[in-house]
C-alpha cells in the first residue's frame, strides 16, 4: 500500500500543508513541529523520489488542462512568468485524466502545483486553484487552497440579457464534452436560461469536442432544431460555428447570433467581431501568485483572507444583432 502525505499529517496531527513545508524544506516551520513530522514520516514508511539534487531554490508545477482554453493559457502564462521573476524555479505539466504529466513532476520535485482549474487534484502536495462562486462546491481538500473564484452564472446572466434584449429567446450552447468547466457552464445554462420554466431547455446544449469541426457540428445542430443564438465555450468551437453558418449560405448575426468566452486578439478578427464575455486574466494571474507567495511563506502581496470572486464582463461586437423575422 502506497504511503502518502496525508498519511504522515495524520501521524503527526498536523496540516499536509505543513509537512509539506518541512518534507520540502520550506517555509517557516517551528523545530518541535519539524521533528514531529519526520518522526511520523519515519513511522508510517513515507520516502519521496528526488530526481533532482536537492537545493534552496523552490520549484512548483505551474499545470494547465492538457486541451486548455485561451484564456488558462494566458493566466498560466502570467502567473509562470511573475513567478519566475521572483527566482522561483517551475514546469509546465499538462493535467491529463491520469495526472500523468502532473505526478511526475511532483516525483521530480514540485512542493506545490499552482493551475487555473477548478478542479480538485488527488496529488501529494497543496494546490493552488480557481472555484466557481456559483454554487456550493464540494469541501475542499486540506492541502488546497483556493486563489479566486469565477461568478459564471453572472456571466452568463449578462449573454442571456443582451441575447434577450435583441429578442432571442431559443439560445444554445456549444461547450466541450467533457471536464470541469464544460459541466459547470452546462449547469448554470440550464438555472439561467430564459426559457427554463417555459420547458426542457437541456435539448439546447451540444456537447461536442473542443475543436473546429465541434463548433461546425453543433451549429448546424442548433440551427437545424430552430436556434437563433448559440453561447459558445472554446475559441475553435467559435471559428467553426462561424464558418458554418457561412456554409449554409446565412450570415452571422441575421441569421444566427454568437457569444464566445474569453477574448482575443483573434476573437476580435472574426468575422464579424466575436462579443465575448471577457475575462481578466492579468488580475487572476496576480490572485494565483498571490496564493503562492502565501502558501510558500515568500515576499511580496499575499492573497486576501476573502478570495476575490472574478465576474465576466460583456464586450458586444458584431456577431450579436436582432435575429430575422
Amino acid at each position: 500500500m502506497t504511503v502518502r502525505i496525508h498519511d504522515v499529517a495524520q501521524a503527526a496531527g498536523v496540516s499536509v500543508t505543513t509537512v509539506s513545508r518541512v518534507l520540502s524544506d520550506r517555509g517557516s516551520v517551528a523545530e518541535a513541529t519539524r521533528q514531529k513530522v519526520l518522526t511520523a514520516a519515519q513511522k508510517v514508511g513515507y520516502s519521496r523520489s528526488t530526481f533532482l539534487p536537492r537545493n534552496d531554490v523552490r520549484f512548483i508545477a505551474v499545470a494547465t488542462p492538457q486541451d486548455p482554453e485561451h484564456w488558462q493559457l494566458e493566466v498560466s502564462r502570467l502567473v509562470n512568468a511573475e513567478l519566475q521573476s521572483q527566482g522561483i524555479l517551475t514546469m509546465t505539466p499538462l493535467i491529463d485524466s491520469n495526472l500523468t504529466s502532473l505526478k511526475t513532476s511532483i516525483q521530480a520535485g514540485a512542493g506545490l502545483v499552482v493551475t487555473p482549474t477548478f478542479t480538485r487534484l488527488d496529488v501529494d502536495v497543496p494546490v493552488v486553484r480557481f472555484d466557481e462562486s456559483s454554487f456550493v462546491s464540494a469541501q475542499t481538500s486540506t492541502n488546497e487552497t483556493i486563489a479566486a473564484k469565477l461568478d459564471l452564472a453572472t456571466g452568463l446572466s449578462l449573454a442571456f440579457e443582451h441575447l434577450t434584449d435583441l429578442g432571442h429567446r431559443r439560445i444554445g450552447l456549444v461547450c466541450k464534452d467533457s471536464g470541469e468547466l464544460a459541466d459547470l457552464l452546462a449547469s448554470r445554462f440550464l438555472a439561467e436560461h430564459p426559457m427554463r420554466n417555459l420547458g426542457s431547455v437541456e435539448d439546447w446544449i451540444v456537447r461536442v469536442s473542443k475543436s473546429y469541426s465541434g463548433g461546425i457540428h453543433a451549429a448546424m445542430r442548433l440551427k437545424d432544431a430552430g436556434g437563433t443564438a448559440v453561447i459558445v465555450q472554446g475559441q475553435l468551437q467559435l471559428f467553426g460555428v462561424l464558418d458554418a453558418i457561412r456554409k449554409r449560405g446565412l450570415t452571422v448575426p441575421r441569421d444566427m447570433s454568437v457569444v464566445g468566452i474569453g477574448d482575443s486578439l483573434t476573437t476580435q478578427y472574426t468575422g464579424p467581431p466575436a462579443t465575448v464575455l471577457a475575462l481578466d486574466s492579468a488580475a487572476m494571474a496576480q490572485a494565483l501568485a498571490a496564493a503562492t507567495r502565501s502558501v510558500l511563506h515568500i515576499p511580496g502581496e499575499k492573497m486576501k483572507t476573502v478570495p476575490p470572486n472574478f465576474r465576466p464582463k460583456l464586450i458586444a461586437r458584431g456577431s450579436t444583432s436582432a435575429g430575422r423575422a
